[in-house]
């Protein structure tokens, strides 16, 4: 959008338009045609709405340019001038700012890197206004700029303008003076204020403390994507917005975060409804099939044939028939539990077609198919929302091709041939998670940050070889979500100015909405011993195991489960067989936490595929290094830096599509592992 445009509006509608387009949530505008004007708006701005509420006003702008008091103070603003707020979430953190340029990450993650690069400002409250004169964003001429980076530059066009209106060339020249060192002078800080947030890793082969910090290029991304509606937001208030700096008092407080959380099923039917001869009668889950998901790949596939280019059709129909299977795999996860564990079912008619599944022997499964596909559509024909999906012509195909390929799937596998290796498996089950973070990054809400499953898990490995005396190492973690409840709130911070009067209240910072979750979960550990012999972990060392588990996870309270329930919660595997026999026996309703293939590395990108892939979850999975790691005072170790998170995108997997793709698929692709490759450290599939 170009300012001339807004120009054709009119009073009141064209200063409001015009103040936002300004602002540091919407897109930028261009105002290379309209100088003069953009001049106007920008000295104006750097009053409060009421004192100068028509931003063209001509008269109010050159009096504002002639008090050369309030110039100054607004230039000396700019030394406040950031790429990372160091004031989010603790506003505390004062006389700090960080100008930096955005560094390509090593994986196709979501960072600042591929945003478009603004600068924002955090300082005083009470300067809020004064820092959008020589501090606000737009573009010229192609380049996105602020008014102080444009007389840095010298650039002739505004300074004729701006002589045209009364500025003296020692002014200019000053103000040239001034942005220099502004721009050249304290662009890291030299020590770690006390309200930092610190957090440790292991990074070549040292500890490294990093203070994360957000990118204020990838928060406005944010913001402008939830104007233009697309994807799915939570609001997180900030109650002292003006002292989170430029964005967040635009706002009013009110900053929008990512939000996708984990779309588990309700309790499926995989254990069947028992009689009272103690045999199971077993049926479909046919809740699957008013899914988002299988109602979105049927919708897709019935609107591929309208793709003009045939490339396009057949991507846009790869990527919806994958989602179908996924939901069908999920219709017929009662069929295939039974199948794995075995067992007696109770064939209450002789048209059953689950019973039939479960029961027949391999050999037999394909010639239930037409059986299974008739039952599919009179169960499509059942629900109002998938009523037109029954027989679709266009839909016939993909149907019976999918149910043939998980009817071959189902058929029981023997032991599959593994390459022998050092890894044997530690399995922690039912583990019960409370007021674990969902706010995993300034930027999202949801899972709780792939970096907290593997600090938990590396916490555990420190504490395990205190305890055992053996090099113990782990190499990868899977991780098995049960069940998922969020919350909201927010938590009192600590005072930090004492009452100087008797009876007043201690002051405090500024509260910030909290995203908290509770989780049941499970996770699955691939480990090696390092110790020069091959003897692995055995049971009569289950008691340490238990007793060395930490009881913390992504800042929340974790625990085992209550005896009553899963007696034994730490199990030990000696290989891959054993250990897909026992996670195969995992609730349907429950969700493998995998990498996905499919990576993204910009907000718009991001929720453009969620909106089509509901099986697809953003994390927080990892951290982009601003720098070196160096000396700083104040820091928890040796090496600290400063570091922005970055957003993945990972795939939930049910119980399901394990046991139909085997011990190998589960092998290759369930785990993570922390992996550091030039100033990137990132969450892998291990």
């Amino acid at each position: 959008m170009s300012l001339s445009t807004l120009l054709e509006l009119d009073e009141p509608n064209r200063s409001e338009a015009i103040r936002k387009a300004f602002a540091p949530y919407t897109p930028l505008i261009e105002v290379s045609e309209d100088v003069s004007v953009a001049i106007l708006v920008l000295l104006n701005l750097s009053h409060k709405r009421q004192y100068a509420p028509d931003l063209l006003n001509k008269k109010r702008a050159i009096e504002t340019l002639k008090d050369w008091q309030h110039m100054e103070s607004c230039a000396q603003e700019i030394q406040w001038l950031h790429s990372h707020n160091l004031k989010h979430p603790d506003t505390r953190v004062a006389h700090q700012r960080l100008l930096v340029k955005a560094l390509k990450p090593s994986g196709r993650v979501v960072s600042s890197y591929n945003s478009v690069s603004r600068l924002d400002w955090s300082h005083n409250s009470a300067a809020v206004n004064k820092a959008k004169l020589f501090g606000a964003n737009f573009i010229f001429k192609g380049v996105v700029c602020c008014l102080a980076t444009i007389i840095l530059n010298n650039d002739k066009q505004w300074r004729k303008e701006f002589m045209n209106i009364g500025m003296s060339d020692d002014q200019w020249t000053f103000l040239q003076s001034l942005f220099d060192s502004y721009f050249t002078k304290n662009l890291l800080p030299s020590y770690v204020d006390r309200h930092s947030v610190q957090v440790t890793f292991l990074y070549q082969g040292k500890d490294v403390s990093i203070t994360p910090v957000t990118s204020h290029s990838l928060l406005a991304d944010i913001q402008i994507a939830r104007r233009n509606k697309c994807g799915n937001f939570a609001t997180i208030k900030h109650w002292h917005s003006s002292s989170v700096g430029g964005l967040a008092s635009s706002l009013g407080g009110n900053v929008s975060a990512l939000s996708y959380s984990p779309r588990l099923l309700a309790c499926s039917q995989s254990k069947g409804n028992e009689n009272s001869s103690g045999v199971f009668f077993v049926d479909f889950h046919h809740s699957s099939l008013r899914s988002k998901s299988f109602i979105l790949a049927c919708n897709e596939i019935v609107e591929s044939k309208n793709l003009l280019t045939g490339k396009k059709r057949r991507d846009y129909r790869r990527s919806a028939v994958n989602l179908l299977r996924q939901s069908l795999s999920e219709w017929l996860s009662p069929v295939s539990y039974w199948r794995s564990v075995g067992g007696e079912v109770l064939l209450e008619r002789e048209n059953n077609s689950a019973c039939l599944l479960i029961s027949a022997p391999d050999e037999d499964l394909l010639e239930i198919l037409p059986e299974v596909n008739k039952e599919l559509h009179s169960i499509l024909v059942r629900y109002p929302q998938t009523q037109h999906f029954a027989y679709h012509p266009e839909l016939l195909i993909p149907f019976k091709a999918q149910l043939k390929s998980l009817l071959i799937g189902m058929k029981i596998k023997e032991d599959e041939p593994m390459a022998e290796e050092p890894c044997h498996y530690l399995h922690l089950k039912n583990l019960h998670v409370f007021d674990a973070q969902a706010l995993s990054c300034p930027y999202l809400v949801g899972l709780p940050s792939l970096l907290a499953v593997w600090g938990t898990v590396y916490n555990y490995q420190l504490r395990l070889r205190s305890i055992l005396k053996r090099n113990i190492a782990f190499e990868g973690v899977a991780w098995f979500l049960r069940q998922y409840e969020s919350s909201s709130g927010a938590k009192i911070p600590a005072p930090y100015l004492t009452p100087t009067k008797l009876g007043e209240a201690p002051k405090r910072p500024g509260l910030i909405d909290m995203r908290f979750c509770d989780l049941r979960m499970d996770l699955v550990i691939r480990y090696r011993l390092e110790d020069g012999h091959d003897i692995p972990l055995e049971n009569d060392e289950l008691p340490m195991l238990q007793s060395a588990f930490p009881g913390r996870f992504a800042g929340g309270t974790m625990q085992p489960p209550p005896l009553y329930e899963e007696l034994q919660w730490c199990q030990l595997h000696g290989d891959a067989n054993s250990l897909l026999a026992a996670i195969s026996l995992l609730p349907d309703e429950g969700r493998w936490v995998v990498d996905s293939e499919k990576q993204v590395q910009s907000i718009d990108s991001l929720v453009a595929w969620l909106s089509k892939h509901p099986n697809h979850l953003p994390a927080m999975s990892g951290y982009q290094l601003l720098e070196e790691p160096c000396y700083r005072s104040g820091s928890h170790r040796e090496l600290h830096a400063y570091a922005e998170p970055l957003v993945g995108l990972t795939e939930t997997l049910s119980p399901a599509s394990v046991r139909l793709n085997g011990t190998a698929h589960f092998l290759q692709n369930a785990f993570w592992r922390l992996k550091s490759q030039n100033l990137t450290m990132l969450m892998k599939k291990a």
